[in-house]
């Protein structure tokens, strides 16, 4: 990921570049937008800096959409970077004789849909969308570890579900996929023991296994204890269960909140990619 976040518009309409690059500036100020009306300039961009998106129009005045799209992914600094087609036209096309299109276009935003729909778009799969909440589903029976990890939600206004044993975590879940149709938590917490006959593990295996959300559609971060000096973390069993993460306890605030915004991320970034 390059150490300055940067998204790369190409349009060949000199009205939606300018729309666009005002209505994502406006709601994520840091991020370096360069905007580009034709593919020339675009590959001087994509030769120079490195991206973390790369929106595209196929009608451009010098180069076909796809064409440019099969040169961007030679370059070093680009041939990973996450590539959308924006266009009338959003049928799959074939780019390049050897190459995958999955590969080559990572998504196809339909131009009709409206810029705020794209604005969203783009936002939520770098992360930075500023209007959906993050919900965390938090399960540990401990009083004291309860009330030091609340505190740091509550302090970052995150909102969270706080439960104490395995069955109600699987209840409130079995109600939030009924009511919503996919799971509307970000990310769960979770204890290794829990004040029921099951245990972190194995509720994570449930959740994954008979509830079938997977680490995409709800990321989950284990709160383990520091291991003594004669004794390894069963890392084994950790992500063997389903997890995505794990943090030892005690925890501090910014690690967990590094943890999170992290799985915040591979949570937006799915849904992004699959709306």
């Amino acid at each position: 990921m390059p150490s300055k976040r940067r998204l790369l518009l190409i349009d060949s309409s000199d009205s939606a570049r300018a729309i666009l690059f005002k209505e994502i500036s406006d709601r994520a100020p840091d991020l370096d937008i360069i905007a580009c009306a034709n593919g020339k300039e675009a590959m001087t961009a994509v030769k120079r800096y490195e991206f973390e998106i790369i929106t595209t129009g196929i009608s451009l005045p010098d180069i076909d959409g796809y064409e440019l799209i099969e040169q961007i992914r030679q370059t070093p600094k680009n041939k990973e970077t996450a590539i959308f087609v924006v266009s009338g036209d959003t049928e799959p096309r074939i780019v390049g004789g050897d190459m995958e299109d999955t590969d080559a276009v990572t998504a196809y935003f339909d131009k009709a849909d409206g810029t705020k729909p794209l604005v969203n778009f783009i936002l939520n799969f770098l992360g930075t969308h500023n209007e959906l909440p993050v919900r965390i589903l938090y399960v540990d029976k401990s009083a004291t570890s309860t009330a030091i990890t609340t505190g740091i939600l509550e302090k970052n206004g995150i909102e969270y579900f706080h439960f104490r044993d395995a069955d109600a975590v699987i209840e409130f879940l079995k109600q939030d996929l009924a009511a919503n149709g996919s799971c509307s938590i970000d990310v769960m917490i979770t204890d290794l023991m829990l004040a029921s006959d099951v245990n972190g593990y194995e509720l994570i295996q449930t959740i994954r296994n008979e509830l079938e959300l997977d680490y995409l559609a709800l990321p989950i971060l284990l709160m383990t204890i520091e291991p003594g000096e004669d004794e390894r973390t069963d890392f084994t069993a950790i992500f063997g269960a389903g997890t995505n993460d794990f943090i030892t306890k005690p925890i501090g605030e910014e690690d967990l909140l590094t943890r999170l915004q992290t799985l915040v991320n591979i949570k937006r970034q799915s849904e992004a990619l699959n709306p």
